[in-house]
């Protein structure tokens, strides 16, 4: 009797042990998720920011001149936060700005 309750016991501490493990890593696996959602509305956000200071900032510049400028006003701001982006993100992203602003507003701009 004592060898079966100690066979049961072994039996719900293995299966608390597999629950507590599966817990664990749905909740690490939702951290994460939401760091990469976190970062990318960042990385958004920052896009934004780059084509209206270039736009403003730079009105003299056109085409690649202004676009390297934005490119380096989001890598670095994106470091001052500890983001990391890889230079297919930061064009992607830019590109993505432009386009948005040109749909909103109907006007051209040129970063």
């Amino acid at each position: 009797m004592e060898n079966m309750l100690y066979e049961l016991l072994s039996l719900l501490a293995t299966l608390a042990m597999a629950g507590l493990v599966e817990l664990l890593r749905r909740k690490i696996g939702a951290e994460r998720l939401n760091k990469i959602a976190w970062e990318l509305e960042q990385k958004k956000e920052l896009a934004r920011l780059a084509v209206l200071f270039i736009e403003q900032a730079y009105k003299d510049l056109h085409g690649e001149e202004k676009y390297n400028e934005a490119a380096k006003w989001l890598s670095e701001r994106a470091r001052e936060i500890g983001i990391k982006i890889s230079p297919d993100e930061v064009k992607g992203l830019i590109e993505s700005a432009i386009k948005q602003f040109k749909e909103e507003w109907g006007k051209p701009i040129t970063a």
